[in-house]
């Protein structure tokens, strides 16, 4: 009897003071998440940490930098934002609700977007001892009439993902529709963004995928009626990280990145009532030096206008070992169906390893090129235009450009500093870009 009664006492003691455990050890994942913090953008620091028995206060300073620093300050916005936490002590982990603090000169405003004590921002999380954190980011729904002018009407935008201790993690948002209309009678509607993504942020570069689908935006002049509308729109990127392997098959230390980006648009209409649709356009870049591309990225932030010298050498170092590995590029398809007819393109470009100091004699270049180029444009299209149509007529007479019934087709190889035509031909890479100028 007496364990039991020890056992239970146990447990009880254990009940009563876990919270304490748990509100410290909610404390240092707060902290050291803060100190561990890295963006491009924004500083996030600790302002205060009130810490109780079943629930603990925080607020952390968010200050912007930089190109979005600037942004802000030529708005008119403040460069300083503080988020308040109400952090909650539970037995598995720590739970928190965070919201945006509006300052008394942005208040005004604030109410007439969001309404009387209304957050504008709210930010929960649930983290796990693991520190493995899921959270919701919600901006609040908009309504408002005659704010500064304009109308506003913006549904909740709503963020949901998770984070491991590591700082990688999956996320998806949404924002149903929204709309604006401005003083000078100009209208946006937006219906349907969706988006998400899964990787992690290492210092400048996503290492993951990313993608975002729309389903329709209009950008209208209620004066004329006129309006550009885009429906059915993608956009993705991935980068992912590689360990190449020399030719004994063994794996090399330095990690290579390949990138790749695309985005297609159902259909387009223009300003004057014109319609494109089926637009698709790819591009890619592969067998890029990671540790030489994480040093320009790293540099971004210091850089001052003139470079010093320190500076410039440092770039052309980076630059030089970047180029010296090889590297890819290509455009993998950039078509559309014009009014005029189909229109479609690619480029493939190669660098092969073992250049030198490029950025002493970019002129190396061309001797370890490599790729082809398609083109291939509406007769329509090209006549359409009189400066367009006056460089194809010199491109089809040299030979260079062949026509067909409905298109214009430009087909060639590239071969170090020669450009080889689909007739066999051949040019000075040189001569090619002085009949393209």
């Amino acid at each position: 009897m007496l364990g039991k009664i020890g056992a239970v006492g146990g447990a009880v003691a254990v009940a009563l003071c876990w919270p304490f455990a748990t509100g410290q050890i909610g404390e240092r994942i707060y902290l050291d998440t803060l100190g561990q913090y890295e963006n491009p953008y924004l500083a996030v620091s600790n302002d205060s940490y009130q810490r109780g028995y079943l629930n603990s206060e925080a607020v952390s300073k968010i200050e912007l930098k930089d190109e979005l620093k600037f942004l802000f300050e030529d708005e008119g916005l403040p460069t300083v934002w503080f988020v308040k936490h109400h952090v909650s002590h539970g037995f598995m982990g720590v739970s928190s609700t965070s919201e945006l603090l509006v300052d008394e000169e942005l208040q005004p405003l604030a109410n007439a977007l969001w309404g009387e004590n209304v957050a504008p921002v709210t930010f929960t999380t649930s983290t796990a001892l693991t520190r493995k954190t899921d959270f919701t980011f919600q901006i609040n729904p908009i309504e408002a009439t005659e704010v500064n002018g304009t109308n506003v009407a913006v549904s909740p935008f709503v963020m949901q993902g998770t984070v491991n201790a590591k700082g990688a993690g999956e996320f998806e948002y949404q924002l149903p529709a929204a709309s604006l209309t401005t003083t000078a009678q100009e209208e946006m509607v937006l219906k349907g963004l969706k988006g998400g993504g899964k990787g992690y942020l290492d210092g400048q570069f996503w290492i993951g995928e990313q993608s975002m689908t729309l389903e329709a935006v209009s950008f209208k002049d209620l004066n004329s009626e006129q309006s550009l509308d885009l429906s059915a729109v993608a956009v993705g990127m991935e980068n992912i990280l590689t360990q190449p392997k020399t030719v004994e098959g063994e794996e090399r230390a330095d990690l290579q990145l390949a990138n790749s980006n695309h985005v297609k648009v159902g259909k387009l209409v223009m300003l004057d009532g014109s319609e494109y649709s089926n637009f698709n356009f790819q591009m890619a870049f592969s067998d890029l030096d990671y540790p030489s591309l994480s040093r320009l990225g790293d540099m971004t932030d210091d850089l001052e206008e003139p470079l010093t010298e320190q500076q410039a050498r440092d770039v052309s170092d980076a630059l030089d070992a970047l180029v010296a590995k090889g590297l890819a590029f290509s455009v993998n398809d950039l078509s559309v169906l014009a009014p005029e007819g189909q229109v479609t393109s690619r480029l493939n470009m190669t660098i092969a390893p073992g250049i030198s100091n490029i950025s002493q004699n970019i002129g190396q270049i061309a001797q370890n090129l490599g790729g082809d180029i398609h083109l291939s444009l509406p007769v329509d299209l090209v006549e359409s235009d009189p400066l367009l149509s006056e460089r194809v007529d010199m491109l089809e007479q040299s030979a260079i450009v062949e026509r067909n019934a409905t298109h214009y087709l430009l087909d060639m190889q590239i071969e170090g500093d020669k450009v080889i035509l689909s007739n066999g031909d051949q040019l000075p890479f040189a001569m090619l870009f002085m009949l393209f100028m």
